[in-house]
């Protein structure tokens, strides 16, 4: 640790309120900044989601920003945007001050101005995290691991200092803030609303799955933020960003009494009884799944997920319940046929179609068997494909047919005989 990580330092500021919030608009040195101050992950508990976090930044803009502190004599950054909790910080106000020429001064000003000026202190043992402007800090850590400080002479930026609370309601605020600040700013990603969202249903429901289910504990799901499963996985079954996708189907199609719009669902966070309700659906619908498709039954009461992994998903195809897409197009299978049905006959019904990728409607539709790969612009055709052998397509049996051969390439090709 450098000597500037324990010592205690004053920074010039401005206290403010807004809403709910007491915040401190303060000049902080650049090399202090890049010291002291850590990345968001410091809010998520949960280690392999602070990882995906810390992933992020560093492969994300940081060197773009550490030439630009080094080459750009009128550099300017906006304000970051720190939490801090631990440690004791303490605010000295302007009228705390007391000089002859001061008190002369304080009297011309009002009580508001003189209460909104003065100093910070931190004595140094505090935990400084940045809640915006991660990328930038993640800049300045790199101009300064670099040697970049020698060039950039004496830089202060404003930063925006907020109290974090290291409890469980103090959590969700501080992620709440760190996703408003985000969301205003530009478009938060997947990976980071997923990780920290306070508000956003399908988020918190992923979270829930991870932390407080056996369905998707440890390698069970990959902590990507795309669909993309990378090939080199063999123990999970699809990957956090596709799950975050099946939960927005099951609660914005699935015909349920909580189906809701995608912009309630990603806004506004519901109360403890429902918020509850949409973790049991999430749970329940896997459980469905795991109880009606043979192939989920032996992923999820696996000791070793790897085991069946290897069975349903590699180079010989095996199961579409193995890849991402095939999860997703399902899902909104049983989504379309639970308008007329309950979900668990839904989910039993969808279960009477196959699965095997080396064979129809998948062969050359999802499946190319020649390059062994995963061929992923022809989901409308597949999914409706599928409703049709469930006698349910919105398409007719005519221009299903036109679509199916042509997509696979096959003039001759018949469409697949209904199952039920």
């Amino acid at each position: 640790m450098s000597k500037s990580d324990a010592d205690g330092f004053a920074l010039p500021a401005l206290r403010g309120i807004m809403g709910k919030w007491v915040y401190y608009s303060c000049l902080m040195p650049l090399d202090e900044i890049a010291v002291r101050v850590r990345y968001a992950d410091e809010i998520h508990k949960h280690k392999a989601l602070s990882d995906m976090i810390q992933r992020k930044l560093k492969a994300g803009r940081s060197k773009e920003i550490a030439t630009y502190l080094e080459d750009q004599p009128e550099r300017f950054f906006n304000s970051l945007v720190v939490a801090t909790y631990k440690g004791e910080p303490n605010w000295i106000g302007l009228s705390d001050l007391r000089t002859k020429k001061s008190q002369v001064a304080l009297a011309d000003l009002n009580e508001e101005t003189v209460a909104s000026v003065g100093f910070l202190t931190l004595r140094g043992d505090e935990e400084l995290f940045a809640l915006d402007g991660q990328h930038r800090l993640a800049g300045i850590k790199r101009a300064f691991d670099e040697g970049v400080q020698d060039k950039s002479g004496y830089d202060d930026i404003s930063v925006i200092f907020v109290s974090h609370k290291d409890t469980k309601l103090g959590l969700e605020r501080t992620r709440r803030l760190f996703t408003t600040l985000n969301k205003t700013a530009r478009p938060v990603s997947k990976g980071d609303i997923i990780a920290l969202d306070e508000d956003d249903v399908m988020a918190l429901a992923v979270r829930w799955l991870i932390e407080h289910t056996q369905l998707f504990s440890g390698k069970r799901i990959a902590f990507v933020a795309t669909n993309n499963l990378p090939t080199s996985n063999k123990s999970s079954l699809t990957t956090i960003g596709n799950l975050y996708d099946l939960l927005l189907h099951l609660f914005t199609k699935v015909d349920t009494a909580l189906t809701d719009t995608r912009v309630n669902l990603t806004r506004v966070r519901p109360g403890d009884d429902d918020l509850q309700a949409y973790f049991e659906l999430s749970k329940a619908y896997f459980t469905l799944m795991k109880k009606h498709f043979q192939e989920l039954k032996s992923f999820f009461d696996a000791s070793d997920p790897a085991v069946p992994v290897s069975e349903f998903r590699g180079s010989h195809g095996g199961s579409a319940l193995y890849r991402p897409i095939g999860l997703d197009i399902f899902t909104q299978v049983i989504a379309r046929l639970s308008k007329d049905m309950s979900l668990n006959k839904a989910v039993k019904t969808a279960a009477k179609l196959p699965t095997d990728l080396s064979k129809a409607p998948y062969k050359g539709l999802l499946w190319d068997p020649d390059t062994q790969r995963i061929v992923g612009g022809n989901r409308v055709t597949l999914r409706e494909t599928l409703l049709y052998m469930l006698g349910r397509s919105k398409f007719s049996e005519e221009k299903l047919l036109l679509r199916y051969r042509n997509e696979t390439g096959d003039e001759t090709a018949m469409l697949p005989k209904p199952v039920a």
